[in-house]
């Protein structure tokens, strides 16, 4: 008997992509398709399919609400988030709230036999081009630290390692004094840094790396 699934995304035209690759197999079949989060939420308590494919980013209710809310039923279902973002966040949250599987949407196609054949034996999958893992204790880490920088937070970490102050790197990369601090401060969030001097040791740590 084929496996029950829910597509629920915003994008008509994606969950057209995912239900033709569903279609190449025949242990999968789409029960019900959803457009945004309530709705997602109303047909997985009707139609209690085993597999739910939830957009992170959908109207009404995302799809994390979709799945804390559905994981609190009796029997709820199997859980892959889609998603446009290789947020860090997000990421975490979503696999606290009891998710299976994280995919980024580019991706969602050509890896979704993969996800979907590992989450049904009880395995967590997670995607390529996430920059995060989880080890066996569920436990949270970076894949590589760097790779989730943009080249602008690279250049001013880059600079940090050398002692710059944020005036300092401004004049150099030609950019405010805010913008420098801006970035630090997403560096610092992106790879959980905390106390006044971890940016800095994080940098002098990787200084030939970047």
């Amino acid at each position: 008997m084929p496996e029950s699934i829910l597509i629920a995304d915003d994008h008509p035209i994606f969950r057209r992509g995912l239900r033709e690759v569903l279609a190449e197999r025949d242990d999968y079949e789409v029960v019900a398709e959803a457009g945004n989060g309530v709705e997602a939420l109303r047909l997985i308590r009707e139609v209690h399919p085993r597999i739910a494919l939830l957009d992170i980013s959908m109207p009404q209710l995302d799809g994390l609400g979709v799945l804390a809310q559905s994981q609190r039923w009796p029997d709820p279902p199997i859980c892959v988030m889609l998603t446009l973002h290789d947020d860090r966040a997000w990421f975490n949250r979503a696999f606290r709230l009891g998710a299976q599987g994280y995919l980024l949407k580019e991706n969602a196609e050509a890896e979704l036999q993969r996800c979907l054949q590992t989450v049904r034996r009880g395995q967590r999958y997670v995607g390529s081009g996430i920059s995060w893992k989880l080890d066996d204790r569920g436990e949270l880490h970076a894949i590589d630290p760097l790779s989730s920088l943009t080249a602008a937070e690279r250049r001013v970490l880059r600079l940090v390692a050398e002692h710059r102050s944020s005036r300092e790197i401004a004049e150099l990369l030609h950019i405010s004094p805010r913008t420098v601090d801006n970035h630090r401060a997403h560096v610092a969030a992106k790879l959980d840094l905390r106390g006044a001097n971890a940016l800095l040791k994080f940098a002098l740590d990787h200084r030939q790396e970047l």
